[in-house]
């Protein structure tokens, strides 16, 4: 059984639980953070210690008890209906764009919801799993794809969660905190404000960043950005370069995917795979060598990697760093240690970007942070990379394992952190994405997991790429941007 199964269905049992032993207070599962989900109660009052304790109480007792979780189909008016009854506004918009009139519904005693992802209805493997007192509200902590069969013990992040509440001030500020808001500003024609103020935010969050780094030249010339698949770091490069130029700073970049070992030197594991996502197929002592020798005034030649032989040379090009220039190193490594080691952290500023999702489907219903990213890449892989979507979603699993590994034990460390995600990108990619995902035969192996993308983007209306500024993070996925890559 997928730990993602488990999850979901306890994200429907939760706010169930909430609701009978708290009406007329509701709970929001606002988005993922650490190893689970924070939650609150929707007009932000604090949920206390005992009341949390009474939750999670009560949400074991239904697991233990003999009635079943199941599921059902209903059709479209009476889930219309139901949703009336309760007066649910954002689930009855999303219901109104599904693709049929059959609706899948998950059921426990009067509780239901509509279903958009596969959900597991067997109690003994939901057992895993708890509710801990985090900011005002609580964080329904889970298993992880690393250790699958316990929870670990909580490693707090709290320069992660300032971004998570600066994305709530963004959203409050946009005025969209779930798709029926973000749907209702597009078919009122009302959706280009709210687009150039989020694009707005980004501006001048990388304007503050680029203030801060500069206030640290000359002594801390190294800038590492680092972030996870497709969250969108060679954009925000450039673009902080930009702001950079404005403070009066020019800027060299490297890309640490040059740096990488020869593909006949990466060592393979006990199934005879060689590991990409991992810090070890990477030539760290050769970079920080050459970084070392830049800081030094010297020139180094510039490096290039060949993907399709699998081999890294220096080309007769040189880099060589002038009075105000800051170095940029890009990678999903920038943030590891023993780079960091290498190099002396004295001299480096750390950046870690991520798209943390800032947008709700509904207030049971969260849009999956990885999700954003995989329907970027799924775009980028297919329109610059010539890969089937199949491809991409065949190769997401060792991403995100990878991910786990390698680059979010770090992202504490990091001295700024930078939120790429745009609440108005998921109309923007359904217009490509969705066709995509409709070439994958029902049958195949990814079919179900195409089915439940095409299911979250039915939920939005479309909205023309044109929209889009060139300089615009979204560019670098669907293409058209003003800046040179």
């Amino acid at each position: 059984m997928k730990l993602s199964e488990n999850q979901a269905t306890l994200a429907f049992l939760l706010p169930s639980a909430f609701k009978e032993l708290f009406a007329p207070r509701m709970l929001v599962i606002e988005h993922s953070f650490v190893d689970g989900y924070f939650c609150h109660e929707a007009n932000w009052e604090k949920i206390s210690r005992t009341e949390i304790k009474q939750l999670e109480k009560y949400m074991r007792e239904w697991l233990w008890d003999q009635e079943q979780i199941t599921f059902e189909t209903w059709s479209r008016d009476r889930m219309i209906e139901e949703l009336y009854r309760i007066n649910s506004v954002s689930k009855l918009s999303n219901v109104q764009h599904w693709q049929t009139d059959q609706i899948p519904v998950i059921r426990f005693r009067d509780h239901f919801d509509y279903v958009i992802e596969p959900m597991s209805i067997d109690k003994t493997a939901l057992q895993k799993f708890r509710l801990k007192q985090y900011n005002d509200g609580f964080i329904m902590r889970f298993p992880t794809i690393t250790q699958p069969q316990r929870l670990e013990p909580f490693i707090d992040r709290p320069k992660l969660f300032s971004i998570v509440e600066e994305q709530e001030q963004w959203g409050s500020i946009l005025g969209v905190a779930t798709v029926w808001e973000l749907n209702e500003l597009i078919v009122t024609n009302k959706i280009n404000e709210m687009l150039w103020v989020a694009e707005g935010l980004h501006e001048k969050k990388i304007g503050q960043i680029a203030d801060a780094l500069s206030e640290q030249f000359p002594w801390k010339r190294i800038i590492t950005i680092a972030g996870p698949s497709s969250s969108g770091k060679t954009t925000f490069a450039k673009r902080l370069g930009i702001h950079l130029k404005v403070n009066g700073f020019t800027t060299k970049q490297i890309s640490m995917d040059d740096y990488f070992l020869d593909r006949s030197q990466i060592p393979v594991d006990e199934n005879g795979d060689q590991d990409f996502e991992s810090i070890s197929v990477m030539n760290v002592d050769l970079l920080a060598e050459r970084l070392d020798r830049l800081v030094s005034g010297q020139a180094i030649p510039k490096r290039e990697y060949d993907f399709n032989t699998g081999m890294g040379s220096d080309s007769t090009d040189t880099i060589q760093l002038d009075d105000r220039d800051f170095i940029i190193v890009e990678g999903i490594h920038g943030l590891n240690p023993r780079f960091a080691d290498k190099l002396g952290n004295d001299r480096i500023q750390e950046i870690y970007i991520s798209a943390l999702t800032q947008l709700n489907i509904d207030a049971t219903h969260r849009v999956s942070t990885s999700d954003n990213r995989l329907l970027r890449r799924i775009m980028r892989d297919h329109k610059f990379r010539g890969y089937l979507p199949e491809q991409t979603l065949e190769r997401w699993p060792s991403v995100r394992l990878g991910e786990e590994r390698n680059i979010f034990p770090y992202q504490e460390q990091a001295d700024y952190i930078f939120n790429t995600a745009l609440v108005y990108e998921f109309p923007v990619l359904a217009k490509y994405v969705c066709p995509l995902l409709k070439e994958i035969k029902n049958g195949t192996e990814y079919a179900s997991e195409a089915h439940r993308l095409d299911i979250l983007l039915s939920f939005f209306e479309p909205l023309d790429e044109d929209l889009v500024p060139g300089i615009s993070i979204l560019r670098e996925f669907i293409g058209g941007s003003d800046l040179h890559y």
